[in-house]
């Protein structure tokens, strides 16, 4: 189905759609061509990242870092135990990031071993390592910066909050550089 095919099927006119999106999309360029300032000057603090999610939020996460902040992809971690079945296709959307980049991926459900292979990777730096509360030791050990994006969440409640879509890159954005300045504070 089409882009005019889903207005059509969700009964709202074309340029309603295209006004919100041009609504949304405006304000979140509006944002990060504000404050590129603030993210250039933390740059240095992560030079790779590593996603540990499931397939939708991994894939997602990584494409928005990489395309739209110029961050490096490390390893990335599936560990929603994915059909085996569409591992090939989401493997090659991993390697169609921006500027050449490719996002080596693992699916794995068993913590001991994505702990282990995080471990094991040279981040080059700080890591930036966004995934479940299972994941905050391990980055505290590795002097990185931690951010909560998948189950279990522990450190915060959570009853409206998403990082999915203009709204969602901003929260994101906000969510981790505030990770990267307390490193100072």
């Amino acid at each position: 189905m089409g882009i005019s095919g889903k207005y059509a099927f969700a009964g709202v006119p074309e340029e309603q759609v295209e006004s919100v999106i041009t609504e949304h999309e405006n304000y979140y360029y509006y944002l990060i061509e504000r404050y590129a300032d603030l993210f250039l000057e933390n740059r240095v603090i992560n030079k790779q990242f590593t996603v540990v999610a499931d397939a939708q939020y991994a894939l997602g996460i990584t494409k928005f870092l990489a395309n739209d902040l110029g961050l490096v992809p490390a390893k990335q971690f599936i560990v929603d135990d994915t059909p085996k079945q569409y591992r090939e296709q989401i493997k090659e959307e991993f390697k169609k990031l921006n500027y050449g980049l490719e996002a080596e991926v693992v699916f794995e459900t068993d913590g001991y071993q994505i702990h282990e292979q995080i471990r094991e990777h040279n981040y080059h730096g700080y890591p930036l390592i966004l995934g479940s509360y299972y994941e905050k030791e391990l980055t505290e050990s590795l002097k990185g910066n931690y951010l909560n994006i998948a189950w279990p969440v522990q450190d915060k409640v959570v009853l409206d909050d998403f990082y999915v879509g203009y709204t969602g890159g901003i929260r994101l954005i906000e969510d981790i550089y505030t990770v990267a300045v307390q490193r100072f504070n």
